[in-house]
């Protein structure tokens, strides 16, 4: 056991560079007690079935998906997510990612489970992954795509992504992470050829690879379903301009074109069925770099704090998915999801997001803003953003000694269902 005391997290900017490892099993724990509690019994239509989950090492949505499907009676949760191992570095300790450690705490629970670390991008991966379903005679039920990256490279080429506006500039009113005060964000249009490489990032093009990989493989069971993550977020200027209409919402876009291929194919060829899940905004490492978007979710948390509305944290939104895609709806055992399409055939899970309710009052935080000084309910919105951002890390977790010593190494290999794939 290599074990050290961790008082403080290290940070650079925006970006927590050491994770908590006890914080972050304790948070996996309770996040499974909790999934456990929403499922007393499995659900029929879940029980014996098998999903892989691309992007499932990091507290947010695949993680939570991944929990709930287990706790709703899957057999086998297949991961894939970028971890790095602890090291030593110029004779000092670099501690995993908390991935790390939330993979460790599912695997101890669930030994069944199998985790690739590697790139959900690369050949070599997608390769790896088709090959063992081979050899273990596996197929796939459920395929969860909730892949989010900087940048990503195929074929020797390299894109990366642009977090801007399309069309004219915009000038909007943000909140600042560090000072807690309101700041002016002026964002300049994508070119071109920044929207297309953020299309080649954050589209469906791997998504497409991964789906195409699967059936030519005769690796999908009948019935088989792909459910690719996004989210659209409410009606309104300017975060409507940030996000869908932005350069990240033409990929988004792109994952919808391609789930509604895929759909057609699905279900001539084995029955099955593909759609995007718009999800709610939820607290997340990257909401903290989209423009203005930190701003919405602390006054969406604080709205919610009062006493207004409902707030759908990942875990919510994981129980959520299992209960729509494997509960009883009106229609027949199973087929909840169903009947909360809408009329792009996209399954919507972010209602109490969109109830006008919660967006008036966030409308009018939204528009009284002036740069400066914040009002007192953004400013609790904020301290509830920054604790749940911390969690991520395993950090400011209730109940966990942050003085005492813990193990930064622990073993995490194909003993105990990890498959290493970065070199």
């Amino acid at each position: 056991m290599s074990v050290l005391s961790l008082a403080t997290p290290r940070a650079r900017g925006l970006m927590i560079l050491t994770a908590h490892p006890e914080g972050c099993r304790v948070l996996t724990q309770r996040q499974i007690e909790r999934a456990r509690a929403a499922f007393p019994a499995p659900l029929a239509a879940a029980e014996g079935k098998t999903a892989l989950i691309l992007g499932s090492t990091t507290f947010g949505y695949g993680s939570s998906i991944a929990i709930s499907l287990k706790e709703a009676g899957f057999t086998k949760i297949i991961g894939v997510g970028y971890e790095t191992p602890p090291a030593f570095r110029d004779q000092k300790v670099a501690i995993a990612p908390a991935g790390w450690y939330l993979t460790e705490a599912l695997h101890r629970t669930y030994p069944e489970q199998r985790t690739y670390f590697g790139d959900a991008f690369s050949d070599e991966t997608r390769d790896r992954v088709i090959d063992d379903l081979h050899a273990a005679g596996e197929r796939i039920d459920l395929l969860v795509y909730s892949v989010a990256a900087p940048r990503r490279t195929h074929l020797e080429e390299t894109w990366t992504s642009a977090l801007k506006v399309v069309g004219e500039p915009l000038d909007v009113v943000g909140l600042d992470f560090k000072s807690g005060e309101h700041k002016e964000v002026h964002l300049e249009p994508a070119s071109e050829i920044e929207i297309e490489h953020t299309r080649r990032v954050m589209g469906g093009d791997d998504l497409a690879l991964w789906a195409n990989a699967l059936l030519y493989a005769d690796r999908a069971h009948p019935g088989f379903k792909i459910a690719s993550l996004s989210y659209i977020g409410p009606d309104f200027e300017p975060l409507r301009r940030i996000y869908w209409d932005g350069a990240l919402g033409a990929a988004k876009k792109h994952i919808d074109a391609t789930t509604r291929s895929l759909d057609a194919r699905l279900q001539k060829r084995l029955g099955g069925s593909a759609f995007t899940c718009m999800n709610p905004a939820v607290v997340t490492g990257a909401s903290v770099a989209i423009p203005a978007m930190l701003k919405y979710i602390a006054d969406y948390l604080a709205v919610v704090d009062s006493g207004i509305g409902a707030y759908d944290d990942p875990l919510a939104v994981g129980i959520g998915f299992a209960h729509a895609l494997y509960g009883a709806g009106e229609k027949g055992q199973g087929e909840a999801w169903r009947e909360m399409l809408d009329e792009e055939g996209r399954l919507r899970l972010d209602a109490n997001e969109l109830v006008p309710e919660t967006q008036t009052p966030l409308r009018e935080l939204w528009e009284t803003a002036q740069p400066g000084a914040v009002a007192p309910l953004t400013a609790r919105g904020l301290e509830l953003f920054k604790k749940e951002f911390m969690q991520l890390y395993g950090w400011e977790v209730d109940g966990v000694d942050y003085e005492a010593a813990t193990d930064f190494a622990p073993p995490l290999g194909e003993k105990e269902g990890v498959v290493h794939l970065i070199e």
